[in-house]
């Protein structure tokens, strides 16, 4: 299975198919450079991954490094990092030997750094990531974990939630446009990373017959994009729904650039509909999955526990404020909200994307939530 350089959205959701086609053991070919990664396009990349991975544990990974020295530059982008922390096996360009024990270890020499007290060091520019890697035994990164805590989760409090978030605005967004960031967005954000982190340490970490996973991975992306929105809706174009959205924005008076606030946040986990009925996807109908992720999105409880709480609501409430967008990727389905569309943002509910002539999608991973906020400034 191969994957595009221009890897958007539309090109994910291919690949996916493509792997659920594909015979068990099917390799994947991972490019060097990849672009075209605006609007979660870099996590849903990073989803494919993990979820090829988790199908084949023993796969090879291609890959078109030429030497040691694009190795590290292969882990600084979040999938090349998923990819060496997941691959057991894995190739060079033009190389007869396997590169797997130093990809390996670049992987996990950045991971240190992401997961220390200063991990600026391994980010690159404005863009950030978080990960845990569960099946590794990094699962407790500084920015989420209480150093050396006893019992429990470990799991930072959720004022603490608020201060990352605040910190991860502060570093993607740049200029005057920092200063126009709304006031309770990082009350907002936080309070949904730390619901968020919180169910996937009771509903991620396992399969639905609660085994563990071989191949387990929690992640926060985010990133800052300033394009034109024409440039933007060619970028997105094959996934109509960003699309539009894209070609909605208007770009801030006396600017050049439409400026967007990207969060991404992932797991490999059993996902929305398995986790809110118990059941695994393949004994499920599309109608019963399709309910269950609405239900479970809705009503903000998973086994009869709190899932989202307060966090995600306050989120919506930020987005349909400041006109943003919401992509949900889970199980067999996708589902969007258009907060720009005015008929869309009234009700706020999910709106099942759906790719033409399929009534489902690849299944996939985890699930994958994104949200775009557009930027304004004086």
């Amino acid at each position: 299975m191969r994957i595009t350089a221009q890897s958007t959205i539309a090109a994910s959701e291919r690949a996916l198919t493509s792997l659920s086609q594909a015979p068990a053991g099917e390799p994947l070919r991972l490019p060097s450079n990849i672009r075209h990664l605006a609007g979660g396009a870099e996590a849903a990349l990073t989803q494919v991954i993990i979820s090829w991975a988790q199908q084949n544990p023993d796969a090879l990974l291609e890959t078109f490094i030429e030497s040691p020295e694009q190795i590290g530059g292969f882990v600084r982008r979040l999938p090349g990092l998923v990819a060496g922390l997941c691959a057991k096996k894995a190739t060079g360009h033009g190389q007869t030997g396997s590169i797997a024990t130093a990809l390996h270890g670049a992987a996990l020499a950045r991971l240190d750094q992401l997961q220390s007290e200063r991990p600026k060091r391994g980010y690159r520019g404005a863009s950030a990531e978080i990960v845990c890697a569960d099946h590794l035994g990094r699962d407790t990164p500084y920015l989420l974990y209480l150093p050396g805590a006893l019992g429990g989760s470990g799991l930072r409090p959720r004022e603490n939630f608020r201060d990352l978030a605040s910190w991860l605005l502060r570093g993607a967004i740049r200029g005057s446009y920092r200063d126009h960031v709304p006031a309770d967005a990082a009350d907002a954000i936080g309070a949904m990373l730390f619901e968020i982190f919180k169910n996937t340490e009771d509903h991620a970490l396992t399969d639905i017959a609660g085994d563990l996973l071989d191949v387990s991975i929690r992640a926060i992306k985010t990133n800052h994009h300033a394009m034109a929105p024409d440039q933007l809706a060619r970028i997105v174009g094959e996934y109509a729904p960003l699309a539009r959205y894209c070609d909605a924005l208007t770009v801030p008076q006396g600017a050049v650039f439409t400026h967007l606030f990207e969060l991404s946040v992932l797991d490999s986990g059993p996902g929305f509909a398995a986790t809110w009925t118990g059941s695994a996807l393949p004994d499920l109908s599309l109608e019963d999955e399709d309910n269950a992720v609405r239900a479970c999105f809705g009503k903000g409880s998973a086994k009869g526990q709190s899932r989202f709480g307060e966090g995600l609501p306050h989120v919506l409430r930020l987005l349909r404020r400041q006109k943003g967008f919401l992509r949900l990727r889970t199980g067999r389905l996708s589902f969007f909200i258009d907060f720009s569309d005015e008929e869309h943002a009234a009700d706020g509910a999910l709106r099942r994307y759906e790719q033409a002539g399929l009534a489902a999608l690849a299944p996939v991973a985890g699930s994958l939530m994104t949200i775009l906020i557009p930027m304004q400034r004086a």
